[in-house]
């Protein structure tokens, strides 16, 4: 099948990268946009967009805006970006395989990246080290003498609590707190499990990715170590770094990946646990992440990587370059770092320390600039707007609050796009 472009399915900062990076291959690149704050389809390098709004809870809407479109992209490759679109791409995949290249494995393995129980079960049958899980997130474990607060409660499929939660998680400080937010949980019909919480700051959060390829053969991998994260604590990487290498990393997230018969993008993230020193094992992802930008800089461009193992069916070798520098996004950083700065503990110098070194911006760019442009008009028209309104307060509340225990007024939200 010849695939002469590619179609970005979600066009957050993840999806971007991914656009840059495949156009500094001179493919032509459609995104398909999924959330009010996408920013991807902006950019210059973008030959046409779409729109598959509510994926998550309706992914035949995404199937459906490809068939129509069929005609326009004659066996485009198709790259996930989200959980919803990998979701999507997994349950359809007999049905758009005849007209599209997909770049996302089968659902009886996609399901592993999904459910994060099958995930971590799959990793506790290696021997990872993960959280200590106290049960399913039901009334009759709220009251467990052995529980140790806070403790997070936490989704199996996270894509389907993010859309009706808007965060990732909900953190319980007490028995009352957790009552809540079970009552939460089982009226959404979202399982989720009781966790541990794994104490320490974002920069004890680490990723180690690499590209495996569909040979099953691991190429060169790089460490991320996350800095800052929007929100603090359980969100998404705002401030991060290249950390080298790991073996011990690097030969269990290959180990875990082989034990569910995965090849593509990976990035298996740990948390160094104070407690005892050891990486305990959060989560993987099979698609794109939000520091694509860092990767690609680094020498591991995973959609590069991809475009040319999947559909030029010639795989290529990541080539870490030791790029000492950081990569920031300049729009979270500034938001979180002002309205976190108790919950995230930043002092000045903090800030500003990450700003001195070499550095890329997630989203601005020079010769690219639209995108960033529509992220900081698009968060001064709500902020304005909800001046005028003298609801300033509550907008911070709902759009930079996702963190949270559902017994506070901090429950709710998503990101400030």
């Amino acid at each position: 099948m010849r695939s002469p472009g590619a179609i970005i399915i979600g066009g957050y900062i993840n999806g971007l990268g991914l656009v840059r990076a495949l156009a500094a291959r001179n493919i032509p690149v459609a995104v398909i946009t999924t959330e009010p704050y996408d920013i991807a389809h902006r950019s210059r390098y973008v030959v046409a967009h779409a729109s598959a709004a509510g994926l998550d809870e309706q992914p035949e809407l995404l199937v459906e805006l490809l068939d129509r479109r069929a005609a326009e992209w004659p066996g485009w490759a198709l790259f996930p970006t989200n959980d919803g679109a990998l979701a999507a791409l997994s349950m359809h995949h007999d049905r758009l395989a005849s007209k599209y290249r997909i770049i996302a494995p089968l659902f009886e393995i996609v399901r592993y990246f999904l459910d994060k129980e099958l995930m971590l079960g799959a990793a506790r049958g290696i021997g990872m080290d993960v959280p200590h899980c106290y049960g399913a997130a039901v009334h009759a474990h709220a009251a467990l003498a052995d529980l140790r607060f806070p403790v997070l409660v936490k989704p199996y499929a996270g894509h389907m609590f993010f859309s009706h939660f808007g965060c990732k998680l909900f953190t319980a400080r007490n028995h009352e707190d957790l009552g809540r937010c079970i009552s939460q949980v089982e009226n959404a019909k979202i399982p989720c499990g009781i966790f541990d919480f794994i104490p320490g700051p974002d920069s004890r959060i680490y990723a180690y990715c690499l590209y495996i390829d569909q040979n099953g053969e691991p190429g060169p991998g790089l460490l991320v170590r996350k800095l800052r994260q929007s929100p603090p604590f359980f969100g998404v990487a705002r401030v991060a770094e290249v950390a080298g290498d790991h073996p011990e990393l690097r030969t269990a997230t290959i180990e875990l990946l082989r034990r569910i018969g995965y090849c593509g993008m990976v990035s298996a993230e740990f948390k160094l646990d104070p407690r005892d020193n050891t990486f305990r094992f959060m989560e993987v992802n099979g698609r794109s992440v939000i520091y694509n930008g860092l990767l690609r800089k680094a020498g591991l461009d995973l959609g590069g990587l991809a475009w040319s193992d999947c559909v030029e069916r010639r795989p290529e070798r990541a080539r870490p370059n030791g790029w000492p520098g950081v990569w920031i996004n300049l729009h979270a950083d500034l938001l979180y770092s002002t309205f976190y700065r108790r919950l995230g503990r930043v002092s000045f110098g903090d800030f500003l320390r990450p700003y001195a070194r070499p550095k890329i911006d997630a989203v601005r760019t020079v010769r690219d600039p639209a995108p960033s442009m529509v992220q900081w008009s698009r968060t001064a028209r709500e902020g304005t707007s909800a001046l005028l309104r003298c609801r300033f307060r509550k907008l911070i509340a709902q759009r930079i609050h996702p963190l949270s225990c559902i017994g506070s007024e901090s429950a709710g939200g998503r990101r400030l796009a």
